[in-house]
Parts: structure tokens; sequence; C-alpha cells
């Protein structure tokens, strides 16, 4: 039985995707969120903001610059002290995970503590590969019904969108392929223009037609408003539990990406389809399953 949060779900604002300002800010979310909900499941926000804290991680380790994911000055000071534990630790691998390293799961400690056994960091794909299906594979397994779905849902797009675009730049994008089953299959085998998924399948079709836009900071918004229509249609009979606050959650740090990523250009381009497409956005039956609220 879900912990109901009627109070704290109450005073939660209604944001869009369209929005051009925060009600507040991630962390803040984050930290109002840890005195109002049980440890377990605040725990599950933390996992819930795991694959983007793994991809700011590696980002900082490699020293790249991802524009569309950007990291705050505080979390890299974070990520950089993580840097130089786990190179302590790979010099001496008996040497316990410092306590405010502990909110991450142990797979990462040992992947990264790996990593700098070696001679030099290994190709930046391979490792990124590597961390984002331990990653997805970790979260999958969660018995909340709102992280597995979500995750799971994630993982179908990530592999679709990898396929497309591998195709379409003649790419081997096979070895980069997330987890295993029916789709995966089929992207990496079936070589037709749909992968022998067919028009039955609603997320493959949805995401062709955003690939079809060649403009990548487009791409990404509307792979982001199709994520936004997920979680609202999973949401729809949620009201006061934990699910509700995940989705809430979910939301907020992808409205806080973007109002950082466009406050002034491209943004008149990106509200004159917004509208249309959300309107028009379908699910594939998987992912339509809702999580109905226990009372």
């Amino acid at each position: 039985m879900h912990t109901q949060y009627y109070y704290f779900v109450t005073g939660l604002p209604v944001i869009t995707i369209e929005d051009s300002k925060l009600p507040f800010s991630p962390d803040e979310f984050l930290q109002d969120a840890q005195e109002h909900i049980t440890t377990s499941d605040f725990q599950l926000l933390r996992w819930l903001r795991l694959p983007e804290k793994v991809m700011e991680l590696l980002n900082v380790i490699y020293n790249k610059n991802d524009m569309l994911h950007p990291v705050d000055e505080e979390s890299i000071k974070f990520y950089n002290e993580y840097k130089e534990h786990l190179k302590e630790r790979a010099g001496e691998p008996t040497l316990p995970v410092r306590k405010e390293f502990k909110i991450f799961p142990d797979f990462l400690h040992k992947i990264l503590t790996e990593l700098y056994m070696e001679e030099e960091l290994p190709p930046y794909q391979k490792i990124k590969h590597k961390l984002l299906e331990a990653t997805y594979e970790f979260c999958c397994k969660s018995t909340d019904d709102f992280l597995n779905q979500w995750f799971n849902f994630n993982r179908d797009m990530q592999n679709i969108i990898i396929a497309i675009n591998g195709r379409a730049h003649n790419i081997d994008y096979v070895p980069y392929l997330i987890g295993e089953g029916d789709l995966v299959e089929k992207l990496a085998k079936v070589h037709t223009m749909d992968f022998g998924l067919g028009k039955d399948n609603e997320l493959f079709e949805n995401i062709s037609r955003i690939y079809e836009q060649n403009n990548i900071l487009y791409r990404e918004k509307h792979y982001d408003i199709l994520r936004w229509k997920w979680i609202d249609d999973f949401n729809f009979f949620n009201y006061f539990n934990i699910e509700r606050i995940l989705g809430f959650d979910a939301q907020l740090r992808m409205l806080n990406r973007w109002i950082k990523l466009e406050p002034v250009k491209g943004k008149e381009v990106f509200e004159s389809t917004i509208d249309t497409l959300i309107k028009s956005f379908s699910f594939p039956e998987q992912f339509k399953v809702k999580s109905i609220s226990k009372k």
C-alpha cells in the first residue's frame, strides 16, 4: 500500500513543458521532499535521477561539455571529489566507499574503480554503454510501478533512437543497444525501414516522426514532450502517492533543462508545435498500463 502524501502533493504547482520559469529548482524540490516523504520513497527519487547523474559524472571524468545536459558548478565539484576517491580505491581496492558517495549504488563504484585500474581511460562510448546498461538493468528491477515502467519506456526509446541514428549515418549501432528482448533483437537483425516493428509500434512511429526533423535541439525537445506525455498518462489515476511525486520530479528536471538551454533562441519554433504534438502522440499498449492509486 502506497503512503499518501496529501499535504505535500496538494502544495505542488502545476507545470507544463512550455513554462518559461521554474517554481523552484530540482535541488530545492529534492530537499523539500526529503522532509515530507518516507526514507524508502525518498530513495526512489534518488534512483529516478540516477541515469542523469551517471551521465553527468561520466562527462566530468572525460572532460566533456555536453550542451544538452549541462552540469552546475557545485555538482562538478562533487563529481571531481568522487573521481579522486575512485582513483584512491583503484590503488587500494579494500578502501571503503566514503559516506558521502554511498548515494550511488554499488555497481557504479565497482565499474568506475575498475576504470581507474587500467593504464589509460577506455574510449568514452564504450564506458558510456557499459554504465547505461548497468544503470537500466538496476533501475528496471525496481518493484515500484513508476520506476519500473519509466525505465523500461526510456530504455526502449533510447534503443530506437540509437538504431535510427546509426542506420542514418551508416554506423554499426548494434553494440550500443541496451538490454535484451524482442525489440532489441529486431533493431539489431531486421534491415527493413521499420526494423520489422510495423506501424502498430506507436513508440517507433512517434520517434521516427521526430527524427525526420533535421535539427538536434528540435529532436531532443520533442523526445522530452513524448516523455512528458507518458508521465501524464501514467499518473492519470494517481493523486497523492509517490508515483505522482516521481512524475513531478521527472517533469521538473525536464523543464529545468530546457529553460537553461533555450532562454530566447528557438523558443518560438518549439512553442508553435508543442500543442499539436502532445495531442497527436499515442502509446503502445505495454506503456498504457495505469498504476492505480492504492487507498
